[in-house]
């Protein structure tokens, strides 16, 4: 930071910061220019060089970027908080979340000498799409979770099938299809997760 007053400001908004999920540690803190020793320790720590209301030195900048050393530099202490909680939160995995969009019955099963086992059957709510993810279930245990690999209407090749139609579906690494499993279709979004 550019003075004392200035730095230790930073540093208590920054150990504010409270999480489980990712800990702020604080390396080096320290008055004046962003420097090289600045830069070789950042990078020996695998830190991020916060900077606030200071400059890098002239000789310094290519440094940073030849090592390409993470630097977040603001004049506004909050913009610098925030930048900071967003890196944090980056480091998280984001959770997988599954989202049902279609519920389909197997009427018949029909063998295929090229393909294997075609399901026949009908879509009794929402939509299938071809290269959706599927559940199968056999009564109320999951069997298989997997991709649909073909989807055929009329002995023609769909993107998908909605409500009410019947439609052929090969399942990508599945032989075990009988007569009254049912399948539910679900596509995958990611939440990020929150500090």
């Amino acid at each position: 930071a550019d003075v004392q007053g200035s730095l230790e400001a930073l540093k208590n908004s920054l150990l504010k910061i409270h999480s489980k999920k990712v800990r702020l540690e604080i390396v080096n803190a320290d008055v004046g220019e962003i420097s090289e020793s600045d830069i070789d320790l950042a990078l020996a720590s695998k830190a991020t060089i916060v900077g606030f209301h200071t400059h890098i030195e002239s000789h310094a900048a290519d440094l940073i970027k030849q090592k390409k050393v993470q630097v977040i530099s603001h004049d506004v202490i909050y913009h610098l908080i925030d930048e900071v909680k967003e890196r944090m939160r980056s480091l998280l995995d984001k959770i997988e979340k599954e989202n049902d969009i279609g519920t389909i019955q197997v009427k018949a099963v029909f063998k295929s000498s090229q393909l294997g086992l075609i399901a026949g059957c009908q879509v009794e709510d929402g939509v299938v799409r071809r290269q959706c993810l599927v559940r199968q279930l056999r009564g109320k245990e999951i069997l298989w979770k997997g991709r649909v690999g073909s989807l055929k209407r009329a002995k023609e090749d769909v993107k998908e099938v909605k409500e009410g139609f019947e439609c052929g579906i090969l399942l990508d690494g599945q032989s075990d299809i009988k007569e009254g499993d049912i399948l539910q279709a679900y596509e995958l979004t990611y939440l990020e997760q929150d500090l």
